[in-house]
């Protein structure tokens, strides 16, 4: 039976018959009082051990929540860096893009400049080539003229 503080108050020992108190009823409630008290000491241990195994949680878990927030920051700035170096790079790329762009367009206004350069040539030396063609063939056709003119004469 487990003796309260209240049990230990209204405790009432039989009287001895030598007008003390009856041994045996002193012992057995002695006996209830420290088997009670081996118990809360027990109890005691028990939930002191207990709440120190649960101290040592909560410092463990508020250590690993400190390793993740630390984690999480380091997430997040390496993802910033990351989108940044995204960012740079693509500005190189499109960079790089629109002078590749402007050297082509360099590349093909000066072809253009040169088969205009050429079609000028062209048309000229077409016009050149024409012209000594009418030159050769109106001097074939004079020299055609004077053969018949000959032969009309020769007859």
């Amino acid at each position: 039976m487990r003796v309260t503080p209240l049990d230990i108050i209204q405790k009432q020992f039989a009287p001895a018959r030598k007008g003390g108190l009856d041994p045996e009823d002193v012992r057995v409630f002695l006996d209830e009082v420290r088997e009670s008290l081996e118990e809360l000491i027990k109890e005691n241990q028990r939930l002191r051990e207990e709440l120190a195994r649960r101290d040592e949680e909560i410092a463990s878990l508020k250590e690993s929540e400190a390793d993740i927030h630390k984690t999480l920051l380091l997430a997040r700035k390496l993802s910033e860096d990351l989108d940044r170096g995204a960012r740079r790079e693509a500005d190189v790329i499109v960079g790089e893009a629109r002078l590749e762009a402007e050297r082509i367009l360099l590349a093909a206004a000066e072809e253009r400049r040169e088969l205009q350069a050429d079609i000028v040539h062209l048309r000229s030396s077409r016009a050149r080539l024409l012209a000594d063609l009418r030159g050769v063939l109106e001097a074939y056709g004079r020299v055609v003229e004077e053969l018949e003119a000959e032969g009309r004469a020769a007859r």
